[in-house]
Parts: C-alpha cells; sequence; structure tokens
C-alpha cells in the first residue's frame, strides 16, 4: 500500500526589490496602492512609477542589500521593512504641498502667521455655530459614506465630511461648523517649522534619516544622501543629511513641548 506523498511547500525565498515592487503594485495588503472597487487614483499610478524607477537604480542595491539582511529575520518577516512606502509619502507629501500652494496661497505664510489664520477661521466658525443654534437652521443631506471618497481625502488638507454611516444623513449646520473648526484646529496644531521641510530633497534627508534611526536603529546617513541624490538628481552628501536631520529633531521636540 503506498502513501500519497506529502509535499511541504518550501518558505519563499525574500527578495528585497521584489517585495518593494509588489507592495508598489498593490499586490501586498495594505498598499495605499492597492486598486479601490475598479478606481485607482492617477497621481499615485505616477508616484509609484516614479518610486519604482528610483529602487531600481543601481546606487541602490548595496542599501536593498541591507534591507534584505535586516528583513531575513524570521521575527521581522510577517512585517517587513520596505523603502518604498516611504518614498512614496514624501512625494507625495511635497507635491500635495505645491497643488495646495496654488489653490489656497494662505499656506504660503510663515507658520506662525499661517497657524493664526487657521485658529480664526476656526474661530469664527465656532462662533457662527453658536449663532445658528440660536434659531432655525439649515439641514445639510451628507452623501453616503464610500471608500472612493475616503480615498480621495488623502489628497485634501482637510477631511472630507461625510456621512458617519452607510446612508444618507441629514445634520444640522451647526454640527459641521463643528467638525470643520476642529479640523481647522489640528491643521493649527501640525504646522511645522518651514526650515525643516518644503523641497523633496529636505524632506526626504530629514524623513528618511529620522525612519531609519528609529526602525533600523541607526540613520544611515551617507546611504540616505544616496538615496535623495537618486531621488531628486541634486547632489547630496552625509553633511546635509544631517544638518537637515538635526532641524527636524528640533521641530518634533518643539511639537511635543
Amino acid at each position: 500500500m503506498h502513501h500519497a506523498e506529502v509535499l511541504i511547500p518550501k518558505a519563499r525565498h525574500f527578495d528585497q526589490l521584489a517585495e518593494e515592487r509588489r507592495w508598489l503594485r498593490g499586490e501586498i495588503p495594505g498598499s495605499r496602492f492597492a486598486p479601490r472597487g475598479n478606481w485607482r487614483p492617477h497621481e499615485w499610478t505616477a508616484i509609484a512609477e516614479r518610486v519604482e524607477q528610483v529602487l531600481a537604480h543601481p546606487d541602490l542595491r548595496n542599501f536593498l542589500r541591507v534591507l534584505d539582511e535586516h528583513n531575513r529575520d524570521r521575527s521581522k518577516r510577517a512585517n517587513p521593512f520596505l523603502l518604498g512606502p516611504h518614498l512614496s509619502r514624501i512625494i507625495h507629501s511635497v507635491e500635495a504641498r505645491k497643488d495646495s500652494l496654488q489653490m489656497m496661497p494662505a499656506l504660503g505664510r510663515r507658520p506662525a502667521e499661517l497657524r493664526a489664520h487657521f485658529q480664526e477661521a476656526s474661530a469664527k466658525a465656532k462662533g457662527l455655530a453658536r449663532l445658528v443654534r440660536k434659531g432655525p437652521q439649515p439641514l445639510v443631506a451628507l452623501a453616503t459614506r464610500d471608500r472612493v471618497t475616503e480615498a480621495i481625502t488623502l489628497f485634501q488638507p482637510c477631511p472630507i465630511i461625510q456621512s458617519p454611516k452607510k446612508r444618507k444623513s441629514i445634520v444640522p449646520l451647526d454640527r459641521l461648523l463643528g467638525e470643520a473648526a476642529a479640523s481647522l484646529d489640528l491643521l493649527a496644531e501640525n504646522i511645522s517649522r518651514p526650515s525643516a521641510r518644503g523641497s523633496i530633497q529636505s524632506e526626504a534627508a530629514g524623513s528618511l534619516a529620522t525612519t531609519f534611526r528609529k526602525a533600523l536603529k541607526k540613520p544611515y546617513h551617507s546611504e540616505v544622501a544616496t538615496i535623495v541624490q537618486v531621488l531628486t538628481g541634486k547632489v547630496t552628501d552625509q553633511d546635509y543629511v544631517k544638518k537637515i536631520e538635526k532641524r527636524w529633531a528640533a521641530t518634533i521636540r518643539g511639537q511635543n513641548s
């Protein structure tokens, strides 16, 4: 009597660049590039293509090997450290800021002025809410909450106010004004110093060095300089990266104090 042979599948060999590409193509759960129904944001598709070109650059091979070794640890295999998510966030952050400045010139003000602008707008929204609450007020129909609208929110400085349920809601105007005021207050709180951020070069240098120091226990200043130079085409050295990282650290301390 012959017993059927049981084939035990081999563990898939971890390949850093292959995993990065899978994430960029939306094949890994949780990837922001995964299609939402039949809809995929064009902005993210362009960013994914740009990030993939950066990751495939010969100058990044050595650092991808470092990440590959880091992720070979079985304890990290379930949630490997990928560079693509950080690069895509940096590119989107800077591009979104450029678009926002074109549509909303107020965002180009100095931090203190911009903070005051949002706080004033929030105070006026709260005042109007109190005023309309004293008498008859309009009721507003909120559209049904859906994933497409939630995805669009990713590209907006303020969240889109949706129905809290999966069906249309009728809400009073004062509640909408209160939610708008809360969003404006949050924007005011999250304003950072412009000297630490702005261009892709400074955003990438500060963000990557800070992230590597936290996740990989080492800032990899030289490697970050190489990544930034490949990403932006601008000559970047580790001294520049160290300077930007210090500014980021000072900004974070200021926000936490």
